[in-house]
């Protein structure tokens, strides 16, 4: 009882940091609540460094993974009609958002992360939540930025979750 409720403690310090991080991200990004994919850059951050070994194994850098989500995101704006040299423009000198007040405010894929982390242990799933846990749930997600962006760095949805897997048994 006393480890479980340890646990429980200790997760909720890493859905704390993984939030205010993954907000810092988006706001950083121009936009007002973070995503899913704000999420996984979150993970590449957290301590326990699963989420970055993750990558590793899958061959890509936290700023190819930026990279190729500005290019979803620039390829998303240009389908919706918007011309290259306005895309290009906005991205240009515009400041970060400030930080928001309030209660926290998550992206509708952002809160399904949270909900997916929150469904794992109700899953069974044991020990500390991980970096590679928030890339489970994301990746579980088969649309969105996240998962486009795996695509243009050729890493598909089946190779994603194997690295993943991996990195869980090593774990273990």
């Amino acid at each position: 009882m006393l480890k479980k409720l340890t646990q429980t403690f200790r997760d909720m310090g890493t859905i704390k940091t993984l939030c205010e991080a993954a907000e810092q991200i988006a706001n950083a990004e121009h936009q007002p609540a973070p995503g899913a994919e704000h999420f996984v850059l979150a993970a590449l951050e957290l301590p326990d460094g699963s989420a970055a070994r993750v990558f590793r194994k899958l061959g890509i850098s936290a700023g190819a993974f930026r990279e190729a989500l500005r290019d979803v995101h620039r390829a998303a704006l240009m389908a919706a009609g918007v011309n290259a040299e306005d895309v290009a423009g906005s991205e240009r000198d515009v400041p970060p958002l400030p930080r928001p007040s309030g209660p926290y405010n998550a992206a509708p894929s952002g809160e399904a992360v949270l909900k997916g982390l929150a469904a794992l242990r109700k899953r069974g799933v044991t020990g500390p939540l991980s970096g590679a846990h928030v890339l489970e749930v994301v990746s579980a997600m088969q649309h969105g930025p996240s998962a486009h962006a795996f695509a243009r760095l050729g890493r598909d949805a089946p190779t994603v979750m194997a690295a993943i897997q991996s990195e869980m048994a090593m774990a273990a």
